[in-house]
């Protein structure tokens, strides 16, 4: 018995229906007509009224009419079934398509992660992934699809769309992925990101100059996949073109790309290649000094890369601003930009470097430790020194020794202590000794004192001074870490400043005599400085330059890293970078001064507090800004270290007994004035002139334990100047004092 599709069953059960539907008809319209009169159907014309739907099949001959109808509705109900497959394949090849993207994807993604044998895997995938694709398209199904009425050239369009991209995918496997997949097993992980200071060397130059050779070799394999993949057509089925759309952008934008990975080769990697095969970073260190040959050839690296680094970010950045989806553009933007800053950041240093090392002379420069503890105007007493020294091109540090075995007790015989120093800074304290120099808030004065009297008596041309406060220590735990120090203490980030400012004299002066103590100490503080200092460098990597850069901004911004040129040329570099230490000089950024010195040898810098603020000011008819100026000073010294250092003159100060025998300087902004000055300590203050500054002073008053003296006066900036000024002042050890654990109570607690 011959067999009916179900479009025959259709097209019978169709053909029966109609019969019966007609016989039924011819009787009711029979009925009809004998059961009304008759009419004159109207005449075609403006006048005419539309005609039904039942009149216009009454005028075309039936045996016209009913096989279109048994026709069209055989193509609908076709359709239907035939649609009802193809959504079902459509899905299928869609899926195998998301699975093929995705193999793609993930066989990039381990190349750069030097997984060759992961990578290859998923290569192997897209290839089966392609293959299955294409038999999936060859199906007759498909073919008949493209008959569907009005979907049917959509469909066939997008089936000669999806053929191409298959090709396109072959062709990307066979000439790119495979060939990048040997180079890989060959140099190991391509990813930039591990190039690193550490390993700046031959080694890596090898395996950069092969990854050059490997963009070389394939960027025409490359261009002609992406020229390829731009011009392809868009699907009209959107589930397909949403997996496909943002890499015809890429496509369309290879004549930009392809050129640019070729500049970056060229231009970018094969000179860094070439700076590490011959000055390997690793001879930076040549013990126990630094190479500044290494230093001086990777700053040029730099100068010559830095053009090609920003013409291929502001081309991602225009690609970005076409694209559709930027993102993939800027990711690639925006690690380019933090190695710009980077760059730019070190750049600011160059005009320095080039100062000291450029010219190829030897310099000496001297390290001055100023100690805190011991507080003074400028940072402290400066406690330990030690060098710095530049021969044939070597930078050597030299071991910090006391001030006392290097530094005389009278200034060189060449310097001149004016009669406003003598008043300011006392005659019989800073003016005959420059180890009291740093009685002085202006750096430059008190380097050239150091520098002077230590040149003189040691018989060496000092070049230059670095000052240097604790809290560098404890900032630079961040690169080094933890250290541990030969009496066991281990200091860190959170206690290194009250450890070597406060802890150690507590340890030391209570259990052992005083030249004892200070031997100790003073060798605790050496042997602090040569570990932090050398494991900063047995550390250095790109993040701990990072780093290194943030703690030199950060600590030139407060004081607590210093620096003096005696040449000219080179102390306006210092000037420009923010490293002189100067009291305020520019009417147009005006500072308020406030410095503080104890006058006496002592170890209570930790106890001492300075609050300082000021309020909205007021608007003077000449433009300038007079601000009403608050400053606290408070000797914060607690009872238990009273008791520890009762009896004991080095801790407590000698002839005071924790009272601070004190110096204030209150600093007008540059230009301007100070008056009106009031305090709560019967505190007798004199206005004086110094460094183009007016201030007001006060030689020497008293401040004991707990008491909190409390100055007033009014600060006026230039005339024109209404910019609110910034407040500098010394370094203190207020912050780094340990937080002591109350005891929470019912009452503290709902307090907090």
């Amino acid at each position: 018995m011959k067999k009916t599709s179900q479009q025959d069953n259709i097209f019978v059960n169709s053909k029966a229906a109609y019969a019966n539907h007609k016989d039924a008809k011819k009787a009711a319209d029979k009925k009809a007509k004998a059961s009304k009169p008759k009419k004159t159907a109207p005449k075609a014309g403006k006048n005419a009224k539309p005609g039904k739907i039942k009149s216009f099949f009454n005028k075309i001959p039936k045996k016209v009419w009913i096989p279109v109808v048994t026709v069209a509705s055989t193509l609908v109900v076709g359709s239907v079934a035939i649609g009802i497959p193809y959504y079902m394949s459509a899905n299928v090849a869609l899926n195998d398509a998301r699975e093929l993207k995705e193999s793609l994807k993930l066989s990039i993604y381990y190349l750069k992660e030097g997984d060759v044998d992961s990578a290859d895997a998923c290569i192997t995938k897209a290839e089966q992934c392609i293959d299955s694709l294409r038999t999936d398209l060859a199906d007759t199904k498909w073919q008949v699809a493209t008959y569907i009425p009005f979907a049917g050239s959509n469909i066939k369009e997008d089936l000669n769309t999806a053929s191409q991209a298959l090709d396109i995918a072959e062709e990307a496997t066979q000439t790119i992925l495979k060939p990048a997949s040997n180079y890989v097993r060959e140099l190991g992980q391509p990813d930039l990101e591990l190039l690193d200071i550490t390993n700046m060397g031959p080694e890596m130059a090898v395996r950069i100059n092969g990854y050059c050779d490997m963009i070389d070799d394939l960027s025409p394999a490359a261009s002609k996949v992406l020229y390829e993949l731009g011009d392809l057509p868009e699907f009209h089925t959107g589930m397909l073109e949403d997996q496909i759309s943002q890499y015809r952008v890429i496509g369309k934008n290879a004549d930009v790309l392809i050129p640019l990975l070729n500049s970056a080769s060229s231009n970018i990697l094969r000179p860094a290649a070439a700076v590490m095969t011959e000055t390997p970073f690793s001879d930076l260190r040549m013990h126990p000094g630094i190479n500044t040959a290494v230093i001086t050839a990777y700053w040029d690296l730099l100068d010559e890369i830095t053009p090609e680094l920003v013409e291929i970010n502001n081309t991602l950045l225009m690609l970005a601003q076409e694209a559709e989806d930027p993102a993939i553009y800027n990711k690639y933007s925006e690690k380019m930009v933090t190695i710009l800053n980077i760059i730019n950041e070190a750049d600011t240093y160059r005009p320095l470097y080039d100062n000291i090392v450029g010219d190829g002379e030897d310099k000496f420069f001297i390290i001055v430790a100023q100690n805190s503890a011991e507080m003074r105007a400028c940072g402290g007493f400066p406690g330990s020194i030690g060098n710095l020294s530049l021969r044939d091109g070597i930078l050597y540090f030299g071991d910090f020794t006391s001030i006392y075995n290097v530094i005389p007790d009278t200034h060189a015989s060449w310097i001149n202590i004016t009669d406003t120093e003598n008043k300011l800074f006392l005659s019989d304290w800073y003016g005959n000794n420059p180890r009291r120099a740093s009685c002085n808030p202006h750096f430059p004065r008190a380097a050239e004192l150091w520098g002077s009297a230590y040149q003189e008596f040691n018989g060496v041309e000092v070049d230059g001074v670095v000052s240097l406060t604790p809290h560098i220590i404890q900032r630079l735990m961040a690169v080094t870490g933890p250290v541990t120090l030969s009496n066991g203490v281990t200091i860190d980030e959170t206690n290194a400043v009250d450890y070597l400012q406060r802890q150690i004299y507590i340890d030391y002066f209570t259990t052992y005599g005083m030249n004892e103590a200070n031997i100790m100490t003073d060798y605790i503080f050496a042997e602090t400085a040569k570990i932090v200092g050398g494991q900063v460098m047995d550390n250095l990597n790109k993040d701990s330059l990072i780093t290194l850069l943030d703690i030199v901004k950060e600590s030139s911004q407060d004081r607590v890293f210093m620096m003096w040129m005696k040449d000219p040329e080179a102390e306006q570099i210092i000037i420009d970078l923010g490293f002189s230490g100067s009291l305020n000089s520019d009417p147009e950024n005006p500072a308020l001064g406030v410095f503080f010195s104890v006058n006496d040898a002592n170890k209570l810098g930790p106890y001492l507090d300075i609050d300082i603020s000021y309020d909205d000011g007021v608007l003077n008819e000449d433009g300038s800004m007079s601000y009403r100026v608050t400053v606290a000073v408070t000797n914060n010294i607690d009872e238990e270290t009273l008791e520890i250092g009762e009896g004991n003159a080095y801790i407590l100060a000698m002839d005071y007994g924790g009272s601070m025998n004190s110096l204030i300087y209150l600093f007008a902004p540059a230009g301007g004035t100070v008056s009106d000055f009031e305090n709560d300590g019967e505190v007798s203050i004199t206005i004086e002139k110094y460094n183009d500054l007016e201030l007001g002073f006060s030689p020497r008053f008293i401040l004991h334990p707990g008491e909190t003296i409390t100055f007033t006066y009014t600060a006026t900036t230039a005339p024109g100047v209404t910019t609110p000024p910034t407040i500098m002042t010394q370094p203190l050890i207020t912050d780094y004092r340990p937080v002591e654990e109350e005891e929470i109570t019912e009452e503290t607690a709902e307090e907090a």
